[in-house]
């Protein structure tokens, strides 16, 4: 008979396979050590789900990320390389006065360099040196040379040509990259040994021996196991395929260092019952939670892992509590601004086929000072790339 799960509402098995792990008790009656099993239990019991979750949900997201959004953005290029080509053919009629083609020229260069920067083309180069007074070639070797020149004035990150940036972004990458490095560097250097005192000595002691413990505890789990279910002192047949899916999960879940999944298998084949954990030694209980505690620290990184590039994605719009739904809402906003820039760069591509129409929507434009768009670029990618080495 299942066990009732002691921390659903519905006292459903966790996912109507497994019977659920924990000391039956009120708070009144259970010790301190039978509480954190308990909590510690719940809480990884929670990751699990929450990770299974955001591991469904990726896979969605990817489909629908090529499906939907990435065709959109292959679109919105297209019209926008499609907007310079028109661009300069209005360039090279007689028809714009000498402030209107400044300002036509203003607008296509912030295109192509915008353009340029996603992906280098041809025709898009060629058309960038028609207009510029330096050669896109060497205008990028300028930046280049700026950027670390900044880079050493800002970031104290030397480098030099041969380090393999041929772009800002190749650059950011490895300022970031150099910068983490020198910082870790420095917080790796040996610090000067400190007589450690006799508690200091007690406690490590301690920790030490809790964690031998663990291990052993772990073993022990699995040793009963393999001792009940392998499947070669089984005549059955039938019973032979079922112990040999049930070793398996124990040699995943032993290599894995599981140990929830150890006991929820126990107590699954009835090798363990909720009485003999209420009847578990304080120390035995005590090297439990410790190898409880750091699978849920595992857990906490793997689910760190699958929601930072989401995280990173969404910037400034994540919320404290990232959640697929919140992911899915942003996706569809991304899909609604781009599906309107579409359509407004459509109409747009109709309506300056008329070269009266382009001139009136001339009157309304100001070119603007860009003199720091380059230290500004700079800065975010760097510190993009900061966040991506640590893993923020």
């Amino acid at each position: 008979m299942k066990q009732a799960s002691l921390f659903d509402d519905d006292g459903a098995a966790r996912g109507g396979i497994v019977p659920a792990l924990g000391v039956n008790g009120s708070g009144h009656t259970l010790t301190k050590e039978q509480k954190r099993f308990n909590k510690a239990i719940a809480g990884i019991d929670a990751m699990r789900r929450e990770l299974a979750r955001w591991q469904e949900y990726v896979l969605g997201y990817q489909r629908r990320v090529a499906a939907e959004f990435t065709p959109l953005i292959a679109m919105l290029r297209e019209k926008r390389i499609a907007m310079a080509m028109l661009l300069d053919r209005a360039m090279s009629g007689k028809t714009l006065n000498k402030t209107q083609k400044a300002k036509v020229e203003d607008i296509l260069m912030g295109q192509l360099s915008e353009l340029l920067a996603e992906a280098q083309a041809p025709e898009l180069v060629q058309l960038y040196n028609k207009y510029s007074d330096v050669r896109f070639e060497d205008m990028q070797q300028d930046d280049m040379e700026f950027a670390r020149a900044f880079a050493a004035d800002a970031f104290g990150v030397e480098l030099d040509e041969s380090a393999g940036a041929n772009t800002p972004e190749d650059l950011a990458r490895l300022i970031a990259e150099e910068a983490f490095a020198a910082e870790t560097g420095r917080d790796s250097k040996p610090e000067r040994k400190r007589k450690k005192s006799a508690k200091a000595i007690a406690q490590e002691a301690m920790r030490e021996q809790a964690a031998q413990g663990a291990s052993k505890a772990v073993r022990e789990i699995f040793r009963k196991l393999a001792s009940e279910l392998h499947p070669d002192r089984e005549p059955d047949l039938e019973q032979r395929a079922r112990k040999t899916v049930l070793m398996q999960q124990v040699n995943q879940a032993y290599a894995a260092g599981d140990l929830l999944a150890l006991l929820e298998l126990q107590l699954s084949i009835e090798q363990i019952d909720p009485a003999a954990l209420a009847n578990m030694t304080q120390e035995r209980l005590g090297h439990y939670i410790l190898v409880l505690e750091e699978q849920s620290q595992k857990l906490r990184e793997e689910l760190s892992e699958v929601t930072a590039p989401f995280v990173m994605a969404m910037g400034g719009r994540a919320p404290r509590q990232l959640t697929p739904e919140a992911v899915e809402r942003a996706l569809d906003a991304d899909i609604r601004e781009l599906q309107m820039a579409l359509r407004g760069l459509e109409a747009d591509l109709v309506h300056f086929q008329d070269i009266g129409k382009l001139k009136s929507s001339l009157k309304h434009y100001r070119i603007e000072d860009a003199a720091s768009d380059d230290i500004d670029l700079l800065e975010r990618l760097f510190f993009e790339h900061v966040r991506g080495t640590r893993g923020d």
